[in-house]
């Protein structure tokens, strides 16, 4: 249980939900990330981690990727993260994690829900301190280590949402909000070089290649699942009968920095601000950056739509539910770009890599 007497208690960051509103009596299963079924393989979609053959990194996918976006795989390896929240109340800390990515040695860019008040002993708890950590493999053990290695580093929200949303670092996120956030490193990436920075590629000469039914590629860190509730949405999907925490532990690589391989499912609309992918995740991913199969950034993914809530208030999904994702083609991401990246970037140069869709 989330409320233990044990001084230091991990859990992944959106079971906050699950666990806080289940000891709370109020719906106590909301979950924000989802799994999918890879029909070729008739098994769980699988991520893909990174490897190294103690020179190198290199990435085996399914099908061999062009030298574009296996170049911008590889590059943003060093620049996505793992984030830890970390909360206290009286003498109990907690710490939630989500995904990010670096756009400079210093600056990271988010998802705002991840910053949001928790309902503890009925009381809204802020959160105390941010880090980031940088490794491949990020435990959430690691978190509460000695780093001798200076891989984890604590970082301050430079802004949440947009300038009209009026939000401060602890508000909680309500639906009309943009969920993009701004945080800024205490010190600079030790992993990163002054001149190396995360290249949108929105400027490019060429056309984008997302349409419907066209690849993604999302790199983030999926959190290990631990409860049994975890598998209650899925009990009304084909093909999800048999399936257990352990398969979807070892399918997505928890605790690892990994890509997962999906589709781009449905564009965003008057009506609603997010686009939707078929890239599996579980809890902990929100955050993570998506690109298209040029190596393009597509946008920041936030966590799972259309899902459904029977007459006992667990949640479901049905074949209509997928993840969702923040485009960077947006009207809001343009404006977030305008108002929060391009003033903090401290860079010209890069500045202008970040003009062409917020124009």
């Amino acid at each position: 249980m989330i409320f233990s007497s044990c001084p230091d208690i991990i859990v992944s960051f959106e079971e906050q939900e699950i666990r806080l509103n289940r000891i709370n009596k109020i719906p106590k299963f909301i979950s924000t990330e989802r799994a999918f079924f890879n029909s070729q393989t008739n098994s769980i979609q699988e991520t893909y981690t990174y490897a190294s053959d103690g020179l190198n990194y290199y990435i085996e996918l399914p099908k061999t990727p062009s030298e574009n976006l296996r170049s911008s795989l590889l590059f943003v390896r060093k620049m996505v993260l793992r984030i830890g929240i970390l909360y206290k109340h009286e003498s109990t800390k907690q710490m939630y994690f989500g995904s990010g990515f670096l756009l400079t040695n210093r600056l990271v860019l988010t998802c705002a829900h991840h910053f949001d008040p928790i309902q503890w002993e009925n009381k809204n708890v802020s959160y105390n301190k941010i880090y980031v950590c940088f490794l491949d493999t990020a435990s959430e053990t690691y978190f509460f280590s000695n780093d001798s290695n200076n891989f984890l580093i604590e970082a301050k929200i430079i802004c949440r949402g947009l300038i009209e949303d009026n939000m401060s670092d602890y508000n909680e996120l309500k639906s009309n909000t943009t969920d993009l956030a701004l945080l800024e490193l205490e010190k600079s990436a030790p992993h990163v070089q002054l001149n190396e920075y995360f290249d949108p590629k929105l400027n490019s000469s060429s056309q984008s290649n997302v349409t419907i039914n066209s690849e993604l590629f999302l790199i983030g860190y999926n959190g290990k699942l631990t409860q049994n509730d975890d598998l209650k949405p899925y009990k009304y999907l084909k093909d999800f009968e048999n399936l257990t925490i352990d398969t979807l532990n070892y399918s997505h690589h928890v605790n690892n920095k990994s890509i997962s391989i999906g589709r781009f499912i449905q564009d965003l609309s008057l009506d609603n601000q997010y686009a939707m992918h078929d890239c599996s995740t579980l809890l902990g991913s929100s955050g993570a950056l998506i690109l298209d199969s040029t190596g393009k950034f597509v946008g920041i993914h936030i966590g799972v739509a259309n899902s459904r809530k029977e007459k006992n208030n667990e949640f479901f999904f049905n074949k209509e539910t997928f993840n969702k994702f923040v485009p960077v083609n947006s009207k809001a991401f343009r404006e977030f770009i305008l108002q929060s990246i391009i003033p903090n970037i401290g860079n010209d140069e890069l500045a202008k890599k970040w003009l062409f869709n917020s124009k």
